[in-house]
């Protein structure tokens, strides 16, 4: 009854549920381009074959600022209407309470409890009845005590749909959230909650530092994996590659650890943008067929540096490097000279795929002139408007391709590298790419979503190595896992080695320790004696013998007695007499 009545007052209110149509004055493109930020619907569906909708708290604005009376209208709009609650099975909703980047949402920027609570009874009945499931992620005091107060005063049945969940690694276990369009401003906030986000049955190695760095496509060809392929993509559009500093300027540490988690566990829907430059590719699902992103210009992304920051992690992460610790001296004596200039056809025998005597693998070769080197070509063609030259790109990539033992031998080796990538840059359009079958129309060709739904997203790594065949090991040790064997050949296990002998003649031999006998019992001597305890010798009886010389001179009698009798029979010297005179 109290729920009831306090529902009618709210109703009364002048909140209203329908914005104003974009053909009217009234219509506000910024409260409807803010709406958008705050509510969104994910492009999959849930696990129940329900629309899930992500309700971001950073996007609010400041109250200062906006009206959010107004405001509410565009937002409540974005959920479904009647006519489709009515005949569907209801929807989700995530709601992502952590806040801004920086974590932190200062109570002056939100509005007041009431309003929240008359957002919610404006709803209508079915909207409100169909919301199957409110999950709750990053949650503060001021969420958990306005959710109680939802339950409480408003709907006691509330509460059963909500879950609480305190990291992305917690939602997982409700979710899969490889599905879920995850804002970067979430993941920033989840980095200060959690180190890392597991996923169940995703989470793994697919793009960084996989044993195959270049997938194997349904066709049997190498293909680009899938985080170069949509980086580069979105590198490469004619405003990007004017950026002034591309490849230059590092961006975020914790936005390149996000990204790298989230192509390696699977995350289906990435979004790029920079200014008026968006990009993100479609996910093809049995029964939906081809799931593209709404209002992608509204939609929050990550930006151009982040892109060329996450390619230049992918090359330095190589399960093993572009150039080997093992080839460092005959790179040095090849191309270390500085006063003479390096060969274009030098270049070409140590980068060409068909070379036989390259010092660097087929696969390390098969990745320069397949991705880096066209990359950085058309990188070059803009260096008047982002002022990358081939040496600036050489000395961004050069250490990136290192990564030996030794960090001072790495950083010797840096500049012959560095010599070698500037000549193999410039010369890239006009000899090389014809010379290693690459040209700009097939690197195209590389960058474009594959055909094959299998080719759209790179497997899980299996731990073995199967790109190129005849790569051999030039360094390092080869850890091989044995689990999966059952039985092990006894044949095929190594003798032990023989015990050392001694060599040396007539080697001197140590005499043996006499065996201890252990002493006699105490009692066993006392039972010896014919007399028992009544004949041995008194200490006044010793005493008086030895004074008139009469100790007798048998000694057989200290080889059976013990300590307290040894004592007793030792002659003492008499004391002398004192003289008259003293």
């Amino acid at each position: 009854m109290r729920s009831q009545i306090f529902g009618k007052q709210l109703r009364s209110s002048s909140l209203s549920t329908i914005p104003p149509p974009q053909t009217s004055t009234e219509h506000s493109p910024r409260l409807a381009e803010l709406a958008a930020r705050i509510l969104f619907r994910s492009p999959l569906p849930s696990q129940n074959d329900l629309p899930v909708y992500i309700l971001t708290a950073a996007a609010l604005p400041d109250k200062k600022d906006t009206d959010f009376d107004a405001l509410l209208p565009y937002v409540l709009a974005r959920l479904p209407d009647e006519d489709q609650l009515i005949g569907g099975r209801g929807y989700e909703v995530v709601f992502f309470a952590g806040g801004r980047e920086d974590g932190t949402i200062a109570k002056k920027e939100m509005p007041g409890w009431t309003w929240f609570l008359q957002a919610y009874q404006v709803l209508s009945r079915a909207m409100r009845k169909r919301l199957q499931k409110l999950y709750i992620i990053h949650e503060k005091n001021w969420i958990r005590v306005l959710a109680e107060t939802f339950s409480t005063i408003v709907s006691p049945k509330f509460r059963k749909k909500i879950v609480h969940a305190s990291s992305l690694s917690s939602l997982a276990l409700y979710l899969a959230i490889e599905d879920l369009l995850i804002p970067p401003s979430v993941y920033h906030y989840d980095r200060r909650v959690s180190p890392n986000i597991h996923a169940p049955y995703s989470s793994g190695r697919r793009a960084f530092g996989a044993a195959n760095p270049f997938p194997e496509s349904s066709q049997g060809s190498l293909r680009l994996p899938r985080v170069l392929r949509e980086a580069t993509s979105f590198l490469l559009m004619e405003q990007n590659l004017k950026t002034l500093g591309l490849f230059r300027i590092n961006p975020r540490t914790v936005s390149i650890d996000v990204l790298r988690e989230a192509y390696d566990r699977g995350q289906k829907f990435i979004v790029w943008k920079e200014g008026s430059s968006v990009l993100t590719f479609s996910h093809w699902r049995q029964g939906f067929g081809e799931v593209l992103v709404d209002d992608l210009e509204q939609a929050e992304g990550f930006g151009l540096f982040c892109a060329a920051g996450l390619i230049k992690r992918w090359y330095a992460e190589l399960r093993n490097p572009i150039f080997p610790k093992s080839c460092y001296p005959q790179l040095q004596r090849l191309y270390g000279e500085e006063h003479s200039p390096i060969e274009v056809s030098r270049i070409l025998e140590l980068i060409s795929v068909d070379s036989e005597w390259s010092l660097i693998t087929k696969t390390s070769r098969v990745i320069l002139t397949t991705h880096l080197l066209p990359l950085l070509s058309q990188v070059i063609e803009c260096q008047d408007w982002n002022q990358m030259t081939s040496y600036n790109l050489a000395v961004c990539f050069a250490p990136t391709l290192l990564r030996g033992p030794d960090p001072i031998e790495d950083t010797k080796i840096s500049a012959t590298i560095i010599r070698i990538l500037e000549v193999a840059i410039t010369s890239w359009t006009s000899h090389l790419a014809l010379a290693c079958d690459m040209t700009d129309s097939k690197f195209g060709d590389s960058l474009r979503l594959p055909e094959s739904r299998e080719d759209r997203e790179d497997p899980l790594d299996d731990g073995q190595s199967s790109c190129v065949s005849e790569d051999i090991q030039i360094d390092g040790i080869t850890l091989v896992d044995n689990d999966g064997e059952d039985e092990v050949n006894e044949d095929l296990r190594p003798p032990l080695p023989p015990r050392p002998v001694s060599n040396v003649p007539n080697a001197t031999r140590r005499k043996p320790a006499p065996s201890l006998r252990p002493p006699p019992r105490y009692s066993t001597i006392i039972g010896q004696e014919p007399g028992g305890m009544d004949q041995l010798p008194n200490y006044s009886t010793t005493i008086e013998e030895a004074t008139n010389g009469n100790l007798s001179s048998d000694t057989s009698f200290l080889d059976t007695a013990g300590p307290s009798q040894l004592n007793n029979t030792v002659p003492r010297k008499p004391i002398p007499k004192p003289s008259k005179g003293s």
